[in-house]
This record gives C-alpha cells, sequence and structure tokens, in this order.
C-alpha cells in the first residue's frame, strides 16, 4: 500500500513538472554575444563586409551621476557598456532589446555590435529613470 502511495505521489510530481515546464514562458529576444564572448557567424560577417575593422567603445554609466551620460557611436563598433546602480532594477537599452538586471553589487553589461543608427535611451525599468542616452550615427559608406 505505502509503495503504491509513494509511486502515485511521484507521478503527480513529475506530471505537474512537466505542465510548469510548458507553461514557461520562452526567451524570444535576439542573442547577444555567446558565453566565449564572440558574436554569432552573421552579424561578424556583416562587418567584416564593411571592410574596417570595428572600433570598440567601453563606457561606464552611473545611475547616481548628477547628470545623464551621451554615449556617441557608429554603426559596426562594438560596445561595452557598463550600467552602475546603488539598488536593484532591470537596465533597458530602448529601441535595441536589450536588457539587463543590475544591483549595488553586481553592475548590468552589455557586449555587442550596434547595428542601427539612432538615439536609445539607457533607462532603469523600475524607477523609469533615464540614465543616458546612446546615440548611433550610420557609419560613411
Amino acid at each position: 500500500m505505502l509503495g503504491r502511495r509513494l509511486f502515485l505521489l511521484a507521478a503527480v510530481l513529475l506530471a505537474v513538472g512537466a505542465i510548469a515546464a510548458a507553461l514557461t514562458p520562452r526567451d524570444m529576444r535576439q542573442p547577444g554575444p555567446t558565453a566565449s564572448g564572440t558574436t554569432s557567424p552573421p552579424e561578424r560577417n556583416q562587418h567584416a563586409a564593411a571592410g574596417e575593422e570595428a572600433r570598440e567603445i567601453s563606457r561606464t554609466v552611473d545611475a547616481s551621476a548628477a547628470e545623464p551620460a551621451m554615449l556617441r557611436a557608429r554603426t559596426g563598433d562594438l560596445l561595452h557598456l557598463v550600467v552602475r546602480a546603488p539598488s536593484p532594477d532591470e537596465v533597458e537599452l530602448q529601441g535595441l532589446g536589450r536588457f539587463q538586471s543590475v544591483d549595488e553589487s553586481s553592475p548590468a553589461r552589455f557586449d555587442f555590435f550596434l547595428v542601427l543608427p539612432g538615439t536609445f535611451p539607457i533607462r532603469l525599468q523600475e524607477s523609469g529613470r533615464v540614465l543616458g542616452r546612446l546615440v548611433v550615427a550610420a557609419k560613411p559608406l
């Protein structure tokens, strides 16, 4: 009798786990750099075809700064962006589909090639605060 009850409990737990896995939303955002720090082949080929080496731009944006930061770059540049904040939040590069969690002990880190020209706000989602703007100019032909 005890064996049957344990078997039934295991079956119910397995079924609940399968249902939970089926209902979990999938991450449909475009992938950024892989864990090794390289980019996907189509993105790399696009920049190689331009005939120029991509510039690397490294910047840090601090949420406690008095004024919003202004970052300037060109399409094809490789951006290394670190965003620091004193409280837990989520940093969004609006219009680029990039999101990262941030808190006092672990800054948000973004590493990707810039492919779209335009102005993109760097924003904290929970507080709604704009920390700065990323201005990407089109590379001259």
